[in-house]
């Protein structure tokens, strides 16, 4: 449990420090739950400093079954794959895509876990009221890499399209990706955004893609506080766990202490064996752990997706879980080697007898 808060805070940071610079998003000042006309993509596109712009719609779908969660999002879809050149797509598969109306393209990772292949037909349930009440069926024409980790490798893409005719609700926006010329303007041309639709019924909050991807990701509540909370619990546990068990294994050597004394051997001798006897079992327990959770926290297996990046135990957090282990065997073992060493001759005959 202590790798995984170390692992989840290392996987938030390295997605939104591989967001895009020049890439700024537009939602609802109210919420991301809320949609926008697709008419404010002429007004957006007409601010000084906008280069590019696209839109995108969360869709929600269910495949098969609910507990089936992966990321489903209705995309235009040539704008949307020239602003996003991390979707590693073959060009025949980008072709494909773009000019079959119920086509979807899946990550590797996604179709690994399912099985997808291309050509196969794909159902979603509808998820989202607004989308109307029947099923959407997607047919598969390509299978996407990630080619960074602003793009993670386990969501379904689809047409905007052909989700809009059969929407309630129609020429809905979920949020628009804007690239802006220049890097450094990304604030002034945000706030020029955002002032444009100003004391309107659709306000909006534009920000950078990194603060897009945050804000999307407290929507599951802190993880980061909740998870280093139960982390530290554990490291707590551990520590009066481990000293309780080296305590134990001291008072029950108390005669092989006493001969070792006896035979001449120094106080800071006994003091380092018990010490370093602590830290070995500490290291050891920590490489084992660490091996685990590469294992068990496997990228190709983590059901991440929706701006969440996929993440996994890197060498960082291999380093510091072994740090933590060290340092747990270092204090747990402290008290018992500083009593071993202190041991009198006779004190130590006389309780073994």
């Amino acid at each position: 449990m202590k790798f995984l808060g170390l692992v989840l805070k290392s996987a938030r940071r390295s997605g939104t420090e591989a967001s895009s610079s020049t890439r700024i998003v537009t939602i609802r000042s109210t919420s991301l739950i809320f949609s926008m006309p697709t008419s404010h993509a002429e007004t957006i596109r007409s601010t000084p400093g906008v280069q590019d712009l696209t839109w995108a719609n969360w869709f929600g779908g269910i495949y098969k079954d609910p507990q089936n969660f992966f990321a489903n999002i209705a995309i235009e879809p040539v704008s949307y794959l020239r602003m996003y050149p991390e979707i590693v797509l073959a060009p025949e598969a980008r072709a494909a895509f773009v000019e079959d109306r119920t086509a979807c393209i899946v990550g590797e990772g996604l179709a690994r876990r399912y099985g997808f292949k291309l050509g196969d037909k794909i159902t979603l349930k509808v998820g989202i009221p607004t989308y109307g009440t029947e099923d959407y069926d997607f047919t598969v024409r390509g299978v996407y890499k990630s080619g960074g980790a602003a793009v993670d490798n386990q969501s379904m893409f689809f047409h905007w399209k052909y989700v809009d005719e059969r929407s309630l609700v129609k020429g809905q926006a979920g949020w628009y990706v804007i690239k802006v010329a220049n890097p450094d303007q990304a604030a002034q041309v945000s706030a020029a955004i955002d002032q444009k639709f100003a004391n309107s019924p659709y306000e909006t909050k534009t920000d950078t893609e990194r603060a897009f991807q945050s804000s999307f990701v407290s929507m599951f509540g802190n993880l980061s506080l909740l998870l280093g909370s139960i982390s530290l619990a554990v490291v707590i546990t551990t520590l009066f766990v481990a000293g309780n068990t080296m305590a134990m294994s001291v008072r029950e050597r108390t005669t092989e202490i006493a001969v070792m004394r006896t035979l001449g051997f120094p106080s800071s001798t006994i003091f380092l064996l018990v010490a370093g006897e602590a830290l070995l079992m500490s290291i050891i327990g920590g490489v084992l752990g660490v091996g685990l959770a590469r294992v068990i926290v496997n990228p190709n297996l983590i059901q991440a997706g929706a701006f969440i990046p996929v993440f996994g135990v890197n060498n960082t957090n291999a380093a510091v879980g072994l740090g933590l282990s060290a340092f747990i065997g270092l204090v747990a073992g402290f008290i018992p080697a500083t009593m071993a060493s202190r041991l009198k001759i006779v004190d130590a005959l006389r309780r073994a007898a």
